[in-house]
């Protein structure tokens, strides 16, 4: 819809002279000035039977009026052009951004003419539209906008006190020339201190943003080199491990028997560490995947029964390796979910995985399926090592692992529960641990139930 064209005729780019990076921000302020607007033109209309009715000021009420009447059309027709406008480029908005604080200024004129000129402290009402504007742009157009404050008030000021003008006061004498010198001086030190003030501070904020900005371009750009790197290093890996796997997997199959005990654990020791770096590569290939959006969400119904179990059977072998029990409580009843099939596998089997990797060899780890009137889900108990409370708040964190399980398993890339935590995110859903360090832990995911209408 808007085309970011800052080129001025030679075809060199353009200097811009406000602080902010996107048109759309800009739009935001533009909006924000005329919601200010409203809420002023709220204030006036409270303001006028106040005065007149319980205050008696000798002003002019109905001229205040017809001012609100007149700022209440040109808001609505601001409204209309900043909603349906297509502004092309930042020249435009900012035209349109300074019209209206000009126009502002002339009406803020009339109006502290008309509720009792300099004599009235609410004079000072010209500095909002001068910190708007300060904040607003960079560049010369402040100050521009603070002397036509200033021409205007000086103007009225000098047709009031000479009489060219009807004077209106509130104080029910003519303003003395002393009082009119000091208001003056005070306005013009006021509005043009606050607009080199307000300059300075949006000028170093502006610096502090292109810093802040740079940085995060540069740690997007290694997050994106370090991606690459992964997803590589991943797929280099992947095939040559698939090939070691099954060469291990052709031994353990056809020369099991005719191997001695010492060898046969070297082996089995050899297929439990293939399988863990295979795993490690997995992760690392589903993490950038995930945080890239690679990975496509499919959402198929299946019966939660026979996935949970069909999912945790797959660990039966690594489980019986190390003497762990494994056990499996079903819900009463078959119940469909509507679900990603592949990433709820990727969660609910690292979990499993993870509860094998650091329990102890006769631990036991349950996994209890549960389905409730809005949500679904599963926990994984075991009587593993835990987790310490201080680890608690950063399991999540990529690359991070506990000290007690790097003691444990020194093989681990601190990917698999990142991974799982964004799958689950991505849904909706959370994950709640409960760990005592030495006793075990128990992971509980919950997730919204999808309806077809969802979907």
């Amino acid at each position: 819809m808007f085309n970011n064209n800052n080129n001025d005729k030679n075809g060199k780019p353009a200097k811009l002279i406000l602080p902010f990076h996107t048109l759309d921000t800009l739009r935001i302020r533009i909006g924000w000035i005329i919601n200010i607007r409203w809420v002023a033109l709220f204030g006036l209309l409270s303001a006028i039977p106040i005065g007149q009715r319980m205050l008696h000021f000798q002003i002019a009420y109905s001229q205040l009026y017809v001012i609100a009447s007149i700022l209440i059309i040109l808001n609505i027709i601001y409204f209309f052009l900043f909603r349906y406008y297509p502004f092309k480029n930042f020249r435009q908005e900012l035209a349109f951004t300074e019209v209206q604080l000009v126009l502002d200024l002339i009406i803020i004129s009339f109006l502290v003419h008309y509720i009792g000129g300099i004599g009235n402290p609410f004079f000072f009402i010209y500095s909002v539209n001068i910190i708007i504007s300060g904040v607003l742009f960079l560049g010369n157009l402040p100050y521009i906008n603070a002397i036509i404050a200033a021409v205007l008030l000086t103007g009225w000021s000098i047709l009031e006190y000479n009489g060219i003008v009807e004077c209106y006061t509130i104080r029910r004498e003519p303003v003395r020339l002393s009082v009119l010198l000091t208001s003056l001086s005070a306005f013009y030190i006021l509005i043009f201190s606050a607009t080199y003030v307000i300059k300075d501070f949006i000028s170093g904020y502006r610096n502090l943003k292109r810093v802040i900005d740079e940085k995060s371009n540069q740690l997007e750009n290694t997050i994106k080199e370090r991606d690459k790197i992964f997803r590589f290093t991943a797929h280099e890996l992947k095939s040559p491990l698939t090939t070691l796997r099954s060469m291990l997997a052709v031994i353990e199959d056809v020369y099991s028997e005719k191997l001695d005990d010492e060898v046969s654990e070297m082996l089995n020791r050899a297929v439990v560490r293939t399988d863990q770096v295979l795993l490690m590569v997995k992760d690392m290939i589903d993490v950038t995947q995930y945080q890239h959006g690679v990975s496509q969400q499919v959402l198929e119904d299946v019966d939660f029964n026979e996935w949970i179990e069909k999912t945790v059977l797959q660990f039966k072998p690594n489980a019986v390796r190390k003497n762990i029990s494994v056990v499996l409580n079903k819900l009463d009843s078959s119940v469909l979910v509507r679900m990603d099939i592949p990433g709820m596998e990727k969660v609910l089997s690292n979990l499993v995985s993870n509860s094998i990797r650091y329990s102890p060899e006769g631990a036991k780890i349950t996994v209890m399926p549960f389905y409730k009137r809005f949500i679904y889900g599963f926990s994984v108990k075991d009587t593993g090592i835990g987790i310490a409370i201080e680890d608690l708040n950063k399991i999540f964190d990529e690359f991070y692992r506990s000290k007690n399980a790097r003691d444990m398993e020194r093989l681990g890339t601190g990917l698999g529960l990142s991974l799982i935590k964004q799958i689950i995110d991505r849904y909706n859903g959370k994950i709640i641990v409960e760990s005592e360090l030495g006793k075990g832990s128990t992971f509980t995911v919950e997730l919204p139930i999808i309806s077809v209408d969802d979907d």
